[in-house]
């Protein structure tokens, strides 16, 4: 036989549980609450998150049936933390349209060195005119057109390198320069090993544009190889200056070596009034955690020039045999 129970001994006993559930419930939530909070607490450009209400109140023990008074607070599903890199390819595509749709052509002087072969060469001093390709739908009105001056070291000064989309064959001009035969002038492959050995960056990808395209491919394979960016720290300092010019300046490192990753450490300064790129380097990784990780290349450019309306002479094939 059945006791019968009270209906206020009920809804007494009701309460009880519930009160002992949402104590249990509280316990439970608190670690996650504040992991989340700590989560939110932390990278670049995270977005607030702000609670959405349905505009009616939640049911209370009164109105709610025994089912919903006792249902235990669940949790909803956490939503997954972003990539490190995530925010980094949106601010490089976004620097990279701003480029494309407001520089048409720019002239500097780039100081750089690049390990090749396992070799660090010795600074290059170059001055540099480059012209951005553009399009008018989606005809190519402008090709993307190259000149190099090298100002040093002394066994290279004088030797000057062009390039034109399009014109002679798609190869390079090339003035050796240096201490013997100075003058002579030769093309060559832009792809082949002879040019590989001086840079391992292509002529055809010099400029600003080219630059932030690179990165951002580098970027997209950064992250099919770390896809859960357990293996990637970035770090945002904006208040770093390059030749006295204010930059914001972005580090990404990766601390284990791991398939398709391609570097140990990189950073890149963007001029915060020019929005181009003014210096890059990137390390690999050391053999030993003793080791300082080995320097791989590193470019800097300084008066930097933008839309200074270079025009086709300063392009034509006659600047090579000039002095």
């Amino acid at each position: 036989m059945v006791a019968e129970v009270p209906l206020n001994k009920l809804s007494s006993m009701t309460c009880r549980l519930c009160s002992k559930e949402r104590a249990m419930s509280r316990r439970w939530l608190r670690p996650g609450v504040a992991l989340l909070l700590t989560l939110l607490g932390t990278g670049f450009r995270h977005q607030g998150v702000q609670a959405q209400h349905a505009g009616t109140a939640a049911p209370t023990l009164a109105s709610a049936t025994p089912t919903e008074a006792l249902r235990p607070n669940v949790a909803a599903p956490r939503r997954p933390a972003p990539h490190p890199l995530e925010w980094v390819l949106k601010f490089a595509y976004e620097e990279q349209t701003y480029l494309q749709r407001t520089v048409r052509d720019f002239t500097c002087r780039v100081t750089k060195r690049e390990r090749i072969e396992g070799e660090l060469q010795d600074y290059r001093y170059i001055d540099m005119w480059v012209r951005e390709q553009t399009h008018a739908n989606p005809r190519v009105t402008q090709p993307p057109s190259v000149l190099l001056e090298f100002l040093g070291p002394s066994e290279i000064k004088g030797r000057k390198v062009l390039f034109v989309a399009g014109q002679n064959d798609d190869r390079l001009l090339v003035r050796k320069g240096g201490r013997r035969f100075s003058y002579v002038v030769t093309d060559v492959d832009p792809a082949s090993s002879i040019v590989k050995r001086e840079s391992l960056m292509p002529i055809t990808e010099i400029g600003f544009s080219q630059v932030l395209d690179r990165t951002i491919r580098t970027l997209q394979q950064d992250v099919a190889a770390d896809p859960r960016g357990d293996n990637t720290i970035v770090e945002q300092i904006t208040t770093a200056t390059i030749n006295g010019r204010p930059c914001q300046m972005l580090r990404i490192t990766h601390p284990r070596r791991r398939d398709g990753l391609q570097f140990f450490s990189a950073s890149m300064a963007i001029d915060s009034a020019l929005h181009v790129p003014v210096r890059f380097d990137v390390y690999d990784w050391p053999e030993t955690p003793d080791q300082q990780p080995p320097l791989m290349s590193e470019f800097t450019y300084t008066n930097v020039t933008l839309n200074a309306e270079l025009d086709d002479a300063t392009f034509a094939a006659a600047r090579l045999r000039g002095p």
